[in-house]
């Protein structure tokens, strides 16, 4: 199996879905490997530029979510573009540096990519990126709603007729999903609520999650 054809599949793994052959033709372009490393807690990702001859090399950390990764990656994927157009003779994270990565990741600005929520604030971060986008407040929470390792449970998890308590301490039943929200009944006062895919509740009993479409 050819390498551009591991590397195809493996993004699927670590991005959506939509962006993995856009993705995978730069590599095809560009003499640059990926590499998928451990859990760093001091960066998200690096890019090592080789000398003439040999590749590049960017790594990202493993335990991202499919957004974090896709920024993460073009993030590096613009550090790798300067170094092969113009080496060490500019800063990292100058002009030359924000004017790659803008120009980069404005194709993967498409709602089959990036949820609308997400799409809007890493438009407004890419007027200007900042050398971490973890250091961007409004972009670093916002992808931190699509985390899933964490081992908490969102009502995006549960299944209609599924039981589980807020953070009020009320106890709520699913309903139905609507377009972007669920419909909740309150046990205790027999309202209906709409929830937030993203918000965190807690299980009654020894009930399961599921996928609620």
């Amino acid at each position: 199996m050819s390498r551009n054809r591991t590397l195809r599949e493996a993004l699927f793994d670590f991005i959506p879905e939509a962006a993995v052959e856009m993705t995978a033709a730069w590599f095809d372009r560009n003499y640059v490997v990926l590499k998928v490393t451990r859990n760093r807690t001091t960066k998200l990702g690096d890019f090592r530029g080789a000398p003439a001859g040999k590749p590049s090399q960017i790594s990202i950390n493993h335990n991202l979510n499919k957004f974090s990764f896709l920024i993460t990656l073009l993030h590096e994927m613009a550090h790798a573009e300067v170094h092969l157009t113009a080496g060490r003779r500019v800063q990292p994270h100058g002009r030359a540096w924000k004017l790659a990565y803008h120009k980069l990741a404005v194709p993967y600005l498409r709602d089959d990519i990036f949820p609308e929520n997400i799409r809007n604030v890493f438009s407004n971060y890419l007027a200007n990126p900042a050398a971490s986008s973890s250091t961007y407040l409004p972009l670093a929470s916002v992808l931190k709603e699509y985390d899933t390792d964490s081992g908490e449970v969102t009502v995006s998890m549960l299944l209609p007729g599924t039981l589980f308590v807020h953070n009020s301490g009320r106890v709520f039943k699913v309903i139905e999903k609507l377009r972007k929200r669920y419909r909740c009944l309150c046990i205790d006062n027999k309202k209906t609520y709409l929830f937030s895919p993203l918000a965190v509740v807690s299980l009654l009993q020894d009930q399961k999650t599921g996928t609620a479409d």
